[in-house]
């Protein structure tokens, strides 16, 4: 189970609407499995309508401000703006092409503008993908 206080899930859901049509993306600081913080992150991918790339060189400063804090990495973020919240093919390929398999995954999905939805998954180094338990509090 992932624990995000509802002010952290509501700064995703408004990066999401402020970034759309367009994908946004960002990191997610935290302790164990409970979140502190989020962190948006420029996406600049040439196609940012159906891809995100995180800058890295802001995600050097994040991880760097991670440390800093005694937190770690917990989840990377994104919105979905045309399809359901679930990993994409691309998304899943990314996260083992990266070797980023710790952190959660977290898709905000704007099918729906008025209600968006927020799910949360791990993907494995063989490509399988788990839905996660978000806890909002």
């Amino acid at each position: 189970m992932l624990q995000v206080p509802k002010q952290l899930i509501g700064e995703m859901i408004t990066h999401a609407l402020l970034t759309d049509p367009e994908e946004c993306c960002g990191l997610v600081l935290g302790k164990g499995d409970r979140a502190t913080a989020t962190r948006r992150i420029t996406n600049s991918h040439e196609n940012r309508v159906s891809r995100y790339t995180m800058d890295p060189v802001e995600v050097m400063k994040v991880e760097r401000e991670a440390d800093a804090r005694g937190e770690g990495l917990l989840a990377i973020y994104h919105s979905h703006t045309y399809t359901q919240g679930y990993p994409s093919e691309t998304d899943i390929r990314s996260a083992i092409e990266t070797g980023w398999l710790d952190p959660y995954y977290i898709l905000v999905s704007l099918v729906e503008k008025t209600r968006p939805v927020v799910r949360a998954y791990r993907i494995s180094d063989d490509g399988q993908v788990k839905e996660t338990y978000i806890r909002a509090d």
